[in-house]
């Protein structure tokens, strides 16, 4: 898992310089083996790396429970640079949702619909699938300014209220969990100021 990280990184720090025209720099050849060194038996091979650097979006569709949309539904776009890495049986799909060149002017977009109101989001983040044999899922984080509309039966607040605010979205396997503090924008009564939190499973 270690090595598979490492290389996630790497990739995302060196593909935006390729991409630009850049080359990587030549690496030396490797030393010659001495006729007193064991050579490696020609049979032995390992298995290479392999890695695609390109435009690339998740689609994520889930179902949760959260304060003030109560039981729902959602759906979240990433859009962004992408690394496919593949290590033998290893592999791993990130998407780098970030708005500057080398990360593609990428965004996310989080829509939310529930039994007590909706929930539009737009901001920045990053997700990975892993499938390696010491963990397999999925590992995400997003940062998002929601704008949240409450109806039906919403918790914590009234009804025909509308809130702004920052989310911070973190989804670990597929549990995800996203916590905010919304503001009232637009209606009368209800909580001013609401604390939200929500808890999801990504299908």
């Amino acid at each position: 898992m270690q090595r598979t990280c490492w290389l996630v990184v790497l990739t995302c720090l060196g593909g935006p310089v390729w991409a630009a025209g850049q080359e990587p720099s030549a690496v030396e050849p490797p030393p010659s083996i001495s006729a007193t060194e064991p050579a490696a038996p020609a049979s032995v091979s390992r298995p290479e790396t392999d890695v695609t650097v390109d435009k690339s979006s998740q689609v994520v569709a889930g179902l949760g429970f959260s304060g003030p949309l109560g039981a729902g539904v959602s759906l979240r776009v990433l859009h962004g640079l992408g690394a496919d890495i593949r290590d033998g049986g290893d592999r791993v799909e990130a998407v780098c949702a970030l708005p500057i060149p080398h990360c593609a002017r990428g965004f996310t977009v989080d829509a939310s619909a529930g039994t007590g109101g909706g929930k539009l989001s737009l901001g920045i983040g990053a997700r990975a699938r892993v499938n390696e044999e010491d963990f397999r899922g999925t590992v995400g984080v997003g940062l998002r300014v929601a704008l949240a509309r409450t109806w039906g039966s919403p918790i914590g607040t009234n009804p025909g209220l509308s809130y702004l605010g920052p989310e911070l979205d973190m989804s670990v396997v597929r549990v995800n969990v996203t916590l905010s503090v919304l503001w009232r924008v637009s209606g009368q009564g209800g909580a001013s100021v609401l604390f939200s939190w929500g808890l999801g499973f990504g299908l």
